[in-house]
């Protein structure tokens, strides 16, 4: 493991030895959408974040450094968020962690390459010179977290937002005040059409709902699909006071 004395910044993962070329780049593509994931939820009002690369030379140490315009009280947001959010992962606090399914997502690749790691050591995080470990602990909590636990069949209501391609099957993912992440819509082919003149739209989906261990909906196995109005498409108060008088 590295030294502080070799830590070449406030923000840094440690990749260790033996990594492959391969491997090297995708550490550094869940690391660096780890950080951003976390600098966007931090963002608020306040300026952009961005981000200079420093490597240390013969190492597989890789750090980032916020630009020297950044406020340093969203600077030290990043830093509490991102150590705090490995170690809630690291002890199955998937929930309180404050993250993106994105952010975990980074974190759960990162556990995963720490378990095909040859010398099984792990990966850590330098955060203000101090290190936390990524290891194999964070994608199994993930997994068992992200699995369904139970499912019934039901509507969901949201805004009709991505269409995509995966596996021989449309998937799409809607998205609604009332939940706090997209969720994933499974669509038979009879259904395509109507997928594809409501992109955009507001729309009750029906079908088999999938449930986290929490309650929290993730995905839905889609049987019929219909458009609501919009908001100026719905009638108003005058309009319903006309049809409510009498003539």
């Amino acid at each position: 493991m590295a030294t502080p004395e070799q830590i070449p910044t406030d923000l840094t993962i440690d990749l260790g030895d033996d990594l492959s070329p391969e491997e090297f780049l995708a550490a550094a593509r869940n690391f660096m959408g780890y950080v951003t994931e976390i600098a966007e939820a931090q963002r608020g009002d306040g300026a952009d974040v961005s981000w200079t690369v420093r490597v240390r030379e013969g190492s597989a140490l890789l750090g980032v450094e916020p630009n020297p315009s950044a406020p340093p009280s969203r600077v030290a947001m990043i830093y509490n968020q991102a150590e705090y959010g490995v170690a809630a992962l690291a002890r199955g606090d998937i929930a309180g962690a404050g993250l993106s399914d994105k952010a975990i997502g980074h974190l759960k690749n990162l556990s995963e390459l720490a378990i095909r790691r040859q010398n099984g050591k792990g990966i850590n995080l330098w955060v203000r010179k101090n290190p936390i470990g990524i290891g194999a602990g964070i994608a199994k909590f993930v997994r068992e977290d992200w699995e369904s636990d139970y499912h019934d069949f039901g509507t969901i209501e949201g805004r009709l937002e991505a269409i995509m391609d995966s596996a021989g099957s449309l998937k799409i993912r809607i998205k609604d005040f009332l939940y706090p992440k997209a969720i994933n819509c499974v669509v038979p082919e009879r259904l395509v059409q109507s997928v594809l003149s409501s992109f955009r739209r507001r729309v009750e989906i029906e079908g088999r709902i999938h449930y986290r261990k929490d309650g929290t909906p993730i995905s839905i196995e889609a049987v019929a699909i219909d458009v609501l109005p919009e908001d100026n498409e719905l009638p108003t108060a005058d309009d319903v006071r006309g049809i409510m008088d009498p003539a």
